[in-house]
């Protein structure tokens, strides 16, 4: 084959290779790695993949945990803000019988503030 250079360009049929480059990429996603990967950490430590496992169950038990201390929080906000919501209205109709205009409305929008502010809380999530 000639040597190739600006003045001698490829032919049509001919084929060169400048350089390849091979590269090898593993990607996994959860908590445990694949089973040849186990075993490769068994090669360089026989208690890596015992290690690894308590490592996947703590982490599993941490993700339930905090789902459901996001859960009761949740729900406590709604309990605390229809709470509120209700105190401000009953608050609201007694100022209103007995003729404080003014602190009723106060109490009326003191109840309706706690449920609007929990609601757009939950349009951000």
């Amino acid at each position: 084959m000639p040597k190739l250079s600006p003045q001698n360009p490829p032919q049509d049929k001919e084929i060169q290779i400048l350089r390849a480059v091979m590269s090898q990429q593993e990607l996994f996603s959860g908590p445990l790695p694949p089973p040849e990967s186990l075993k490769g950490y068994s090669e360089i430590n026989p208690d890596y993949p015992e290690r690894i496992m308590r490592m996947a169950e703590a982490h599993s038990a941490a993700d339930v945990h905090q789902k459901y201390k996001e859960s009761f929080n949740i729900t406590l906000g709604q309990v605390f803000s229809f709470s509120l919501g209700c105190i401000g209205f009953a608050l609201s109709a007694l100022f209103a019988l007995k003729g404080l205009e003014t602190g009723a409305i106060a109490a009326a929008i003191g109840g309706v503030a706690p449920i609007i502010v929990a609601a757009i809380g939950n349009l951000r999530k």
